[in-house]
Order: C-alpha cells, then sequence, then structure tokens
C-alpha cells in the first residue's frame, strides 16, 4: 500500500479535491491537498536557502519531485530519492531526472543505489529529519548522510519545533508523551486517502530547548531561518516524516 503516493498520481491523472491525511496516534488530524505537489516551485521558506545549493545535489524524500525540478531548472545534476513508489512514478513522469526508489538510511541497492561520497548538496526538505522513526533512529540519519556528501558539503533541512504552539490538542499530546517518559516529540501517525488508511508509522519532532539527537553524527548545525548565508548560529531544528507541521524554518547544515 502506497497511500502517499497515490495521492500524487491521482491528481496527475486528473483527479481534484481528494485530500490525503495525516492522523496522529491521538487521532488529531491534518488533511493535505496534493496540489501541493504540484507547486511551481519551492516554498518560500526553502528558496533563499536551496539559491545556495551547488554542485552534484540529492534530494532525500524528493516525493513528486517539486524539489528537484526547481533545482534542475536551474541547471544543476540532481539526484531525487523516495521510498513512495507512486511519488518517485510521478517526478519521473514530470521530467525528473534521475529519480531513485529506495531508503536513504538504508544501505546499497535498498538506498537507491547511491554511491557515498558523491554530493556537494544535500536537501532534506518537507518536515523529514524524522524520518529515523524514533529519536535513536533520528540519530543515525546525519551520520549517514554525511557518508553520501563529499568533503566540505553542505545539507538544507526544513523543519519545526514542536513545542512551539499553543494549540491544546498539541500541548496534550506533548504533555502525554512527558508523562509516559517518551521522548517528547515521538509520535505514530499513519496516512489515510480514497477510504483507505496506511499502516502506522513511527516519527520524531524536536523540540527547542531539548538536546538534539544528532548532534556528533558528522554534521554541524547552523541556523539559517529568513536569510541568506553566511550561517553562524549553533541552533539545531528537527522535524518528522511529512507529519503535521505548524511552524517550519529553514536550516543549513555543514557536512564534514
Amino acid at each position: 500500500m502506497d497511500l502517499f503516493g497515490d495521492a500524487p498520481r491521482d491528481h496527475q491523472a486528473g483527479a481534484r479535491g481528494r485530500l490525503r491525511t495525516i492522523r496522529r496516534d491521538d487521532d488529531h488530524v491534518d488533511a493535505h491537498d496534493p496540489a501541493l505537489h504540484f507547486a511551481p516551485d519551492a516554498f518560500a521558506r526553502e528558496r533563499a536557502v536551496l539559491s545556495h545549493a551547488r554542485g552534484a545535489v540529492l534530494a532525500v524524500r524528493c516525493g513528486a519531485g517539486r524539489t528537484v525540478l526547481s533545482l534542475a531548472a536551474r541547471g544543476l545534476a540532481v539526484t531525487g530519492i523516495d521510498i513512495s513508489p507512486g511519488a518517485v512514478a510521478v517526478a519521473r513522469a514530470r521530467g525528473g531526472g534521475d529519480i531513485r526508489l529506495g531508503d536513504v538510511l538504508d544501505a546499497g541497492a535498498d538506498a537507491g543505489g547511491l554511491s557515498e561520497a558523491a554530493f556537494d548538496t544535500i536537501t532534506l526538505l518537507g518536515n523529514n529529519l524524522g524520518i529515523g522513526g524514533t529519536r535513536e533512529g533520528c540519530a543515525r540519519l546525519p551520520g549517514r548522510l554525511a557518508e553520501l556528501a563529499r568533503p566540505g558539503g553542505q545539507l538544507f533541512i526544513t523543519g519545526l519545533d514542536i513545542a512551539d504552539t499553543t494549540e491544546a490538542a498539541h500541548l496534550a499530546h506533548l504533555a502525554r508523551n512527558r508523562e509516559s517518559g517518551r521522548p517528547m516529540g515521538e509520535i505514530a501517525m499513519r496516512f489515510e486517502y480514497g477510504g483507505t488508511d496506511d499502516a502506522w508509522v513511527p516519527g520524531y519532532h524536536h523540540a527547542a530547548g531539548a538536546q538534539a539527537p544528532f548532534r556528533g553524527g558528522g554534521l554541524a548545525p547552523r541556523d539559517a531561518r529568513a536569510r541568506s548565508p553566511p550561517l553562524s548560529s549553533a541552533r539545531a531544528c528537527g522535524a518528522g516524516p511529512r507529519g503535521p507541521c505548524r511552524r517550519s524554518g529553514v536550516c543549513s547544515v555543514a557536512a564534514g
């Protein structure tokens, strides 16, 4: 089952008005229009940072190819990778070029055959920093991406602060996690689309003020919110896999 990919594939085929929802483990629901995958350019909060992409680019969790197409239009050599067969098919059909089906956290063929030390810029947009699923899984990600980056490479991330909210449902979820001893940003979520429910999957959102689970992974977080490099602040940001997004920023991370 691939409900994440079914939505953009149906939209590409002409279906309109069919929302894909993300349900959290407390029954909080966010609805998303698949048309977002077909925006003509990167979102405003992403464009300032992506303008500094250089060299060979890897777009992790590239979805239906929005970022890949935006960067390729600037003449950059872009490779995209996603775990959704439907999203990969859409990205390829849109002329995305080198789009791989695989999980970047795996190795070899399961990671789309990605070569180590092959990329100058790696993007991880769409609140996907938590694709490891748990705090521990999230801690694996920087080291893995550092393996794929050339010396001096850079990583661009969009993320959110899970604790930066006044919404009662989100505050209650955070409190429940704290009371149970669970990391505050851990969630379970599932996609729902066309009357069908996908399997529950884990996700992780970082909370500002908490120790970043990905420090020490060979990458040095530096904030680039709403401004252009040079990048200097030592504040890290975090996010979850295509999960409920309330407030997003953009940061740049330098690979060692």
